[in-house]
């Protein structure tokens, strides 16, 4: 994308009105497309949310792969959970159903529109993955597992007491609390000619083997994969406390036989493995793995495992080296046509890509695809290697279908996203950051931009910390929609900082022990560097937001010098000291970006500590925190708010009880973009936009130098805390 020049004059938008938050929450989200076995249609859902309704209307649609039309062939589908195609037959649909709390399997007739129950299961179930077999057709989900390793019923009698009693550390996990119930993998296999047939009862794929899969709390299909005679599913590592670890294995499961089948794949020592795919001939299995364990953002590394008769691998092959391949994949998956080739996707530059990777190659150096904005998702087309569906965003727009022709290298769009802005309202910008090295950001401009008026600016910082600004859609931090707040809206920035992904191993991995160096100073050095750049931006009226890390990163600049610079600041489920970081859930976050547990090593849990200069704030400050939210606990929320209330600092919370570290719920989000956007107007005074000349004010902030004096200082007070003291 092209940066605008400071000559451009003509309002960006002119020919659209402003996109609002209800226009985010009320436009119809897209599933990824899912091809059938000819290569003729794609399936999905749509989901829309209705503010007056105040409900939700889904349906599960068709587009033709050669025309790009669109048809609902089920318009009713508020309960219809994963669904994918019934083996080979490229007419047939099998859905879950969840009106009930039994989840049943249905089928769905493309061509007639004819549905048919095939199955019950025994209560709830999702993630929904087929396999047309030489047995019939396999059908694979995941649901809750009772201790003796049955599917948890519905009717299970209730506890008389609400009590929940450890003796272990991992008690709870980003908004539920742990029970003596575990996910699991069950399938059941039917006739292809008859699928009201169940020729292989439902059955519990790990029962026996004490291990948990699909991985919690996000669980996804891609925890496991199909094939003839075996499945492989990723598990945490059973043996290791899911706190402090971040380990899990591969193993290779036979549906039919326990063939040492509770023996991993991957030798003990790695950190996180995930992806896991086998080939179409079932003799390998390739995945990712990450080499350190407890380290969950560590680079992604691609390994080929051989199976051995008794489903135990025989050899495993690094087949990425991180030192001529610097990017982390997220996922992989073979080539339907040629055994020795692999397709990746993952982040790079700002965006989620396509790589091929031939494991022929000497050096297996994955090649990058032409493909646009971000792929969300890869589909082969037939049976060959020559065509891909992609779903795919950008921060412009939101799902849409394209076709990815192999021969060509390039894209054809097949089925244009539900919501969109116009393209040239996002551009790019590179500038020197805190280590000497470039720094990445995108800067988005209002609807009705006109370079010759000034600006209020949203400055919106990520969190993670290792994590980045995509060209990509959201529903819940979109950039657009913070552009076109206010009468004559904002210009925003979001800027990768080091620890973002997708510039690297080395940017990545820079953040440990420096939460609040390199990405502060980068931060500044960027603020510096837009407002020099783009005049028509008022630095006058500048607000700063964030959540998680990017709260955490507006409580440090809220005691800083930088913080008089803003008018206003919001976090969102921030941090408001790091010594509570014990009280999160996956301790193996904080014990590696602080460098070592709180008690062997507390002066890095003192090191860059908001807490330390909150007696410095003095900007107005919107805090969100969520009741649900274990990852960072309500009372970070809590004690910046009770800070900010006396302090006098003009302040206010916003709290969910029925949300987690996220706000997920249409009409909480419509409350939370309404609230803070309420409050930055106010304070940013952005009803309004000034000519240029109205305002020739320069941001005057600390220099490099200064800042880099200011951390100094700071880490020289944490060397003076003891690490092994008693802390009270």
């Amino acid at each position: 994308m092209k940066i605008f020049t400071l000559g451009f004059v003509s309002a960006v938008g002119a020919v659209v009105s402003a996109f609002s938050y209800d226009d985010l929450l009320q436009a119809p989200r897209r599933s990824p497309a899912v091809p059938n076995k000819d290569g003729t249609t794609g399936a999905f859902t749509e989901s829309t949310y209705s503010f007056s309704s105040h409900s939700w209307n889904a349906s599960l649609k068709l587009v033709s792969l050669e025309t790009g039309t669109t048809k609902a062939i089920l318009d009713d589908a508020n309960d219809v959970g994963d669904f994918a195609w019934a083996g080979t037959d490229a007419h047939t649909l099998l859905y879950l159903n969840e009106s009930s709390a039994y989840t049943e399997l249905w089928s769905l007739n493309i061509d007639s529109g004819k549905t048919k129950e095939l199955y019950s299961f025994p209560g709830s179930v999702s993630l929904l993955k087929t396999r047309s077999t030489p047995s019939g057709v396999r059908v694979v989900v995941s649901g809750w597992a009772a201790p003796d390793g049955s599917l948890l019923s519905p009717d299970a009698p209730a506890k008389h007491d609400a009590g929940l009693l450890y003796d272990t550390t991992f008690v709870r996990h980003w908004d539920y609390w742990l029970t003596e119930n575990r996910k699991s993998v069950f399938g059941l296999l039917l006739s292809e000619k008859d699928l009201t047939k169940v020729k292989e009862p439902f059955t519990n794929y790990l029962k026996g083997l004490g291990i948990e899969s699909p991985i919690m709390p996000f669980p996804s299909s891609s925890d496991y994969d199909l094939h003839d005679d075996l499945l492989v599913v990723n598990a945490k590592a059973p043996e290791l406390n899911s706190a402090t670890n971040t380990a899990t294995y591969f193993y290779a499961v036979n549906y039919t036989s326990s063939n040492s089948r509770d023996v991993p794949l991957n030798k003990a020592g790695y950190g996180a493995c995930s992806s896991p795919t086998i080939s179409r001939d079932g003799k390998k299995i390739a995945g990712l793995v990450q080499l350190e364990n407890g380290y969950e953002s560590d680079q992604n590394i691609v390994f080929v495992y051989e199976l051995a008769a008794n489903g135990t691998a025989s050899s495993a092959k690094n087949v990425t080296y991180g030192k001529t391949f610097d990017r982390s994949p997220s996922s992989v998956f073979w080539s339907p046509d040629e055994d020795n080739v692999l397709y990746l996707t993952g982040e790079d530059t700002g965006r989620e890509v396509l790589w091929r990777l031939d494991l022929k190659e000497p050096n297996g150096i994955p090649v990058l695809l032409n493909t646009t904005h971000s792929v969300e998702s890869a589909e082969f087309i037939k049976s060959s290697s020559s065509k891909l569906l992609l779903s795919s965003s950008a921060i412009v727009k939101s799902t849409y279908y394209e076709i990815f022709d192999m021969k060509s290298n390039s894209t054809t769009l097949l089925l244009d996203a539900t919501a969109s802005v116009k393209e040239n309202r996002v551009g790019e910008f590179w500038f020197t950051g805190s280590r000497g090295v470039q720094v990445h950001g995108f800067i988005m401009y209002p609807s009705h931009f006109d370079s010759r008026k000034k600006y209020p600016l949203a400055f919106l910082i990520h969190g993670g910390p290792q994590s980045a600004w995509t060209d990509a859609w959201s529903t819940r931090w979109n950039p657009i929609v913070w552009s076109d707040n206010g009468d004559d809206g904002y210009i925003v920035v979001t800027i990768n900082p080091t620890g973002s992904t997708s510039y690297g191993k080395d940017f990545t991995d820079k953040i440990q022990n420096n939460w609040g160096s390199y990405p502060y100073i980068d931060l500044v050095l960027g603020l510096e560097y837009v407002t020099k750049k783009y005049t028509f931006i008022d630095s006058e009226r500048m607000i700063a937001a964030g959540a998680s890390y990017g709260g955490y990163m507006v409580n440090w600049i809220q005691g800083s010098a930088l913080g008089r610079v803003f008018k206003a600041l919001v976090t969102h489920d921030g941090v408001f000291s790091t010594l509570n970081q014990y009280g999160s859930e996956e301790l193996y976050f904080p014990i590696h970006d602080f460098g070592g547990s709180f008690l062997k090593n507390t002066r890095g849990y003192y090191k860059f500590n908001p807490m330390n200069r909150m007696y410095h704030w003095a900007t107005p400050h919107f805090i969100v925190h969520n009741a649900k939210d274990y990852r960072l606990p309500e009372s970070e929320g809590l004690l910046a708010f009770n800070v900010l209330q006396e302090l006098g600092v003009p302040s206010k919370l916003l709290h969910f009880p029925d949300e987690n570290h996220w706000v997920l719920k249409p009409e909480n989000s419509r409350r939370w973009h309404k609230e803070i956007f309420d409050f930055i107007n106010h304070w940013s005074g952005s009803g309004f936009a000034m000519s240029v000349g109205d305002s020739e004010t320069v941001l005057g902030i600390e220099s490099a130098a200064e800042l880099l004096a200011e951390i100094a200082a700071i880490a020289e007070i944490a060397e003076s805390v003891d690490g092994d003291v008693e802390v009270m």
